[in-house]
């Protein structure tokens, strides 16, 4: 065959595409009418992006930007229902919440797909960008300054902190420390073919370390365990491997002070491991919130760990709450150099400082705690106490009104408890008959 009547073989054009670089009417209304919010939110009257001619403002839009896109990273396991549920997430982030002062009325979809071309256009016309006719150049910089002074000023208020909070909070939402950990990282990619820039948020998951240990002579599997910390300042949400140290710990193992003086000098910092025991345990406790709260509680737990010692001396961590105040507590045990969370136990639990002050008050065993729902975070949050002072006088006595305050997922009117009244009211006849005829129970 010769070579006249080889085929060529088609190439992707890299020039984007005509109907691509159309400008609608649609598009120019939009942008100009997020372009006056930008003159008033800068200091300016709407007039001053006005006075441009209508060829410069449509130099100004040609660099388009799109919403922010979600996406898996390549061969990387994300389920398809997460990415559904972060792109709903952002959507409606991007339409709900504002830019700079909210009065102004600037939402965020608004910034990302307008506003960014926008502050691009005037960071960089004076760089060939486009031409500017002479008599347009000190319209533009009437509007640059004070524009770019601005945006500088409220980058990191406005820009990749905000969608990296609302990331953190989708993480911390769908992560299960023994399944998969999420992370992230965003970036601004070329469309040639389309002649626009994509934001884009890249996702991947993480998969946690796991690791046999030895319990009562049986092998069980437990999971590093991490968490997202709120107060980092990431732009890109990762999680931290939890590690508590090991002089913590000793310090309430001694039983003088002499011997705390004596312990090691040298501190070591050990991982955390939790059962997936432990994880059901806590989401049964805490009922009534949902898995962002808990994966919070071991955040803050072991951002600023703190360990007690139980009734029975056994030493539990403190599960913390957004108040840093004790929603449980985490048994465990130290094996192979590592911590291993065993359970979660709740404050009424009858070995914890609380929950030995409140069994004792109210007269009641392991059982009736149990019968009565002490031992759920839904029996603090849902119940009107106020039918009930014994109770009411108790938990405050013990330590524990805090947990009646946490606002539950899906909130409800606090209502009375009658098998909690009854319980009690039936309890103190029973103690008064006992007493009056000298019965023993």
């Amino acid at each position: 065959m010769s070579k006249k009547n080889k085929k060529k073989k088609n190439v992707a054009s890299k020039k984007p595409l005509q109907s691509y670089l159309v400008i609608t009417k649609t598009y120019f209304d939009d942008f100009v009418n997020t372009a006056h919010k930008f003159m008033l939110l800068i200091g300016l009257e709407s007039s001053a992006f006005d006075a441009l001619s209508k060829r410069t403002k449509q130099n100004l839009m040609l660099v388009r930007h799109t919403p922010y896109r979600i996406r898996a990273e390549k061969d990387n396991r994300v389920p398809l229902a997460y990415l559904k549920f972060f792109n709903g997430a952002m959507s409606y982030y991007e339409k709900t919440t504002f830019f700079g002062d909210p009065s102004f009325n600037i939402s965020f979809l608004e910034y990302v797909t307008f506003g960014l071309t926008l502050i691009f256009a005037f960071r960089n016309y004076d760089r060939d960008m486009f031409i500017v006719a002479p008599d347009q150049i000190e319209l533009l910089e009437k509007i640059k300054i004070p524009l770019l002074k601005y945006v500088d000023e409220h980058e990191e208020d406005h820009y990749a902190v905000r969608t990296g909070g609302i990331l953190m909070s989708l993480f911390l939402y769908v992560t299960q420390p023994n399944y998969r950990y999420y992370t992230c990282k965003e970036g601004g990619y070329i469309d040639s073919l389309k002649g626009r820039m994509e934001n884009v948020i890249t996702v991947s998951s993480i998969q946690p370390e796991r690791k046999k240990f030895h319990i009562e002579g049986k092998t069980h599997s437990a999971f590093r365990l991490g968490y997202y910390n709120p107060y980092s300042g990431e732009l890109t949400p990762s999680p931290v491997m939890a590690e508590i140290s090991i002089k913590l710990l000793e310090k309430h193992s001694y039983k003088s002070q002499k011997q705390v003086q004596n312990q090691i000098e040298t501190d070591i910092n050990l991982p955390v491991f939790i059962q997936s025991h432990a994880l059901r345990r806590s989401a049964e406790r805490m009922d009534c919130k949902d898995n962002g709260y808990r994966n919070m509680v071991f955040a803050i737990s072991f951002l600023v760990p703190k360990v007690v010692k139980a009734v029975n001396g056994q030493l539990l961590i403190a599960a913390l709450g957004l108040t840093c105040k004790p929603v449980g507590y985490f048994p465990f045990s130290i094996q192979d150099g590592a911590v291993l969370l065993l359970s979660f136990l709740p404050l009424s639990s009858p070995i914890t400082p609380e929950g030995s002050v409140l069994n004792k008050e109210l007269g009641i065993q392991l059982e009736d705690s149990k019968y009565i729902g002490l031992d759920k975070l839904s029996f603090f949050t849902n119940t009107d106490f106020e039918t009930v002072p014994i109770v009411k006088q108790a938990i405050i006595k013990a330590g524990m009104w805090h947990l009646t305050e946490i606002i539950p997922t899906n909130p409800s009117e606090k209502k009375e408890d009658r098998i909690l009244r009854n319980f009690f009211v039936n309890n103190q006849r029973e103690v008064a008959f006992a007493e009056e005829y000298d019965i023993v129970r």
